[in-house]
């Protein structure tokens, strides 16, 4: 599963899913990546190292993905650095660890602006540019939350990723016959600083709900997500592929 001469912009890439599912796609020699992420350090520190390893051009974006301005900067300069958008990737996201008895209205509206609201912007700022070019593949991060309910984290997570999943199925609609592709993943638990942050027992309950009983590997979640934008998967749209170790039976 070759990217070849491809670009793509993965939001929340400095670090996570976001950083494994940037390597992934150098290892499959894209020629260009936009490693967005709130974190400039983060995201100049990923760029510069698979830059370094594999050869590809990676540059380095600062974006807030709630923040429009920054979402459509975001698209603009990876379209006057490599001439192209092949490929969206809307990875960032917040997972708070906040009781129901706790959360407020303004912890609420963050997730939501950031988790449901930033692939919402992130799509309206990327699609044009795909549009004149006939071609693209855009994917949403949903997660085994957004179907079964948050087991661990605020409420409001399950509710925002389960929120894409329409908004990808809309998007699919909106652009097949402009040759780009929208599907989304619904992951797990993930081994990374996110989750790390739920405590033992947020971990022990993350677990066992897996039949594998274990976490996945943010590698692992980078191989289906380069399966889902790969010529692999061509006749693919519309679909939410539910990559959770069979905590969820579907």
């Amino acid at each position: 599963m070759k990217l070849n001469d491809q670009v793509a912009i993965i939001t929340g890439a400095g670090s996570g899913m976001g950083a494994a599912i940037a390597e992934r796609f150098a290892q499959a020699e894209i020629a260009g990546l936009a490693i967005a992420d709130v974190n400039i350090d983060a995201a100049t520190k990923v760029a510069d190292d698979l830059s370094s390893r594999y050869g590809c051009t990676a540059i380095p974006i600062a974006a807030d993905v709630s923040n429009q301005d920054q979402v459509e900067a975001m698209a603009a300069k990876t379209q006057e650095q490599f001439g192209r958008i092949d490929i969206l990737v809307n990875n960032a996201g917040i997972c708070p660890f906040v009781s129901w008895e706790d959360t407020t209205l303004e912890d609420w509206n963050r997730i939501m602006q950031v988790n449901l609201g930033g692939p919402f912007l992130c799509t309206k700022a990327v699609a044009p540019y795909m549009q004149k070019r006939q071609y693209g593949r855009i994917i949403y991060i949903s997660s085994l939350a957004g179907f079964v309910g948050s087991l661990v984290a605020n409420v409001g997570y399950g509710v925002s990723k389960m929120g894409v999943v329409p908004l990808m199925k809309s998007v699919a609609k909106i652009y097949a016959a402009d040759g780009i592709h929208a599907n989304a993943v619904a992951p797990g638990t993930i081994d990374t600083n996110m989750t790390a942050g739920f405590g033992e027992e947020g971990m022990r309950v993350l677990t066992e709900a897996s039949l594998l009983k274990r976490q996945a590997q943010p590698e692992e979640m980078a191989n289906t997500i380069l399966f889902l934008v790969s010529d692999h998967a061509s006749y693919i749209t519309g679909a939410t592929l539910h990559a959770n170790g069979g905590a969820l039976l579907v």
